[in-house]
């Protein structure tokens, strides 16, 4: 099925939709920031190019690829969600990539607060599950706000550039953990505004629509 700019859902400043390759410059752009890179499994620099295999690999895969952008079209960041156990069950969050953006503190906030409302509220996933460096405390620091629990430290896990290791801390999330951390998040986001609400019409729009997609 042919990816377009179908909202996915939308925030006060965030909207999120699926990734296109014509993204591929703005991802690579954040990929390549030192600051980004060194945290990355695969920390060599990324090409447009190389970029675009590994978005046809992991989309005939059936992963989920989303990008956050503002309510006037400007990129802002990206992850996704991998490797599903089964339909509606459980998926890894994958990498996440930011933009540095004037203006909206928060974007990157409610961009992951908004694909964690898709992947629990119209998904009807069971859990989500990742790794990050035990290094990595800004990171850290985020998930743990959105509700994220530490399971567990894999030594040496991955490699860094100067040929040293990252212990990668294992980390999981549960629909009621989420629900736990919500008002806080919310509470940071919308203090004087309305919370972002799906109906359920558009749930079943969106559900059907990334089924499809992961049938090809």
């Amino acid at each position: 099925m042919a990816r377009d700019n179908f909202e996915l859902m939308a925030g006060r400043h965030v909207r999120l939709r699926e990734m296109l390759e014509s993204d591929a410059p703005h991802v690579v752009e954040w990929r390549n920031r030192p600051e980004i890179r060194e945290w990355l499994i695969q920390w060599e620099p990324l090409t447009v190019e190389s970029h675009l295999r590994w978005f046809e690999a992991r989309t005939r895969a059936g992963d989920l690829l989303l990008l956050f952008e503002t309510l006037d079209g400007q990129p802002i960041g990206s992850c996704s969600l991998q490797d599903f156990d089964r339909p509606g069950t459980s998926a890894e969050w994958g990498r996440l990539c930011s933009a540095r953006i004037g203006g909206h503190p928060h974007g990157i906030l409610e961009g992951c607060y908004l694909v964690h409302r898709l992947s629990f509220d119209i998904l009807r996933m069971f859990r989500l599950h990742g790794a990050v460096a035990t290094e990595n405390e800004r990171a850290w620091r985020l998930y743990q706000f959105l509700g994220w629990r530490e399971e567990g430290v894999r030594r040496k896990h991955w490699a860094k550039s100067d040929g040293t290791y990252f212990d990668a801390r294992v980390i999981g999330l549960f629909p009621d953990e989420f629900a736990q951390a919500r008002p806080q998040v919310e509470a940071k986001l919308y203090a004087d505004g309305p919370v972002p609400t799906v109906s359920e019409e558009h749930a079943a729009r969106v559900r059907e629509r990334l089924a499809r997609g992961r049938r090809g």
